[in-house]
């Protein structure tokens, strides 16, 4: 598995090349603020649409996007995740179809790789893009998302690629508790990271999240919101979940 990423880096530059060729739609929906909904309550979930994992298979059964979203919006999600990669089950139309049936935010995840993918972001009525420093072109993405309304949540797995990140320019930083190398998990990453994350930077602490024992020792370690997908496609109850984790 040490190295999907690369492949998966490698297909999504090919994807893209092929969907500039197409259009991208014009944006008709408002903008919604990810930092201004976070910053809201004491804890937040941004829950998220995963189709598939390369590791775990199938997770989204019968079901379809749009019952899912409501379930994570009537649990308490703040805010909607919907990966767009095919490695996950996902495509980008999922993002508008997401956005004109819930009035909370919508990031758009992918593995960016190119400027295009933001544009596409925009167009399809994302409200924030997930960037991977040491992967993305952070500073160059940061200042287009910037210029067209958006927010950016910079994901990191060291304390180097959080200082990177935060000399340019982010003001969202997720911790990934998994490495994207070997795939494994371990929420501690956030436990040993987070003092690292300055006071008045957002902190979101994705990936690990199990059980509502793991969400409550992620906000103790001062993560401001977590970012979850596995356990709640897998939950048969998104709604008690989520709020469970809220408790």
């Amino acid at each position: 598995m040490n190295d999907l990423i690369d492949r998966i880096v490698r297909d999504t530059r090919e994807a893209v090349e092929r969907r500039k060729k197409a259009k991208i739609p014009e944006r008709r929906s408002e903008i919604l603020s990810l930092s201004r909904v976070i910053k809201t309550p004491y804890k937040s979930i941004i829950a998220e649409i995963k189709p598939k994992s390369p590791t775990d298979g199938d997770l989204i059964g019968n079901r379809d996007v749009v019952s899912i979203a409501g379930e994570y919006v009537e649990g308490g999600a703040v805010a909607i995740s919907v990966l767009t990669s095919p490695y996950f089950g996902g495509k980008v139309e999922n993002v508008s179809i997401v956005k004109s049936r819930v009035s909370i935010p919508v990031l758009y995840k992918d593995v960016v790789v190119d400027e295009y993918q933001i544009q596409e972001g925009f167009g399809y009525g994302a409200d924030a893009i997930l960037l991977i420093e040491g992967i993305s072109p952070v500073e160059k993405l940061l200042d287009m998302v910037d210029d067209l309304g958006l927010e950016a949540v910079v994901e990191c797995h060291s304390v180097e690629e959080i200082e990177n990140a935060v000399n340019a320019g982010a003001e969202i930083i997720g911790i990934n508790n998994r490495n994207l190398r070997t795939l494994a998990v371990d929420i501690e990453t956030t436990a040993r990271l987070s003092e690292y994350v300055p006071e008045d930077t957002i902190l979101i602490s994705e990936s690990g999240v199990r059980t509502p024992a793991d969400a409550s020792y992620l906000f103790d370690c001062g993560a401001d919101a977590l970012l979850i997908g596995t356990a709640l496609m897998r939950s048969e109850n998104p709604r008690e979940f989520i709020a469970s984790c809220l408790n």
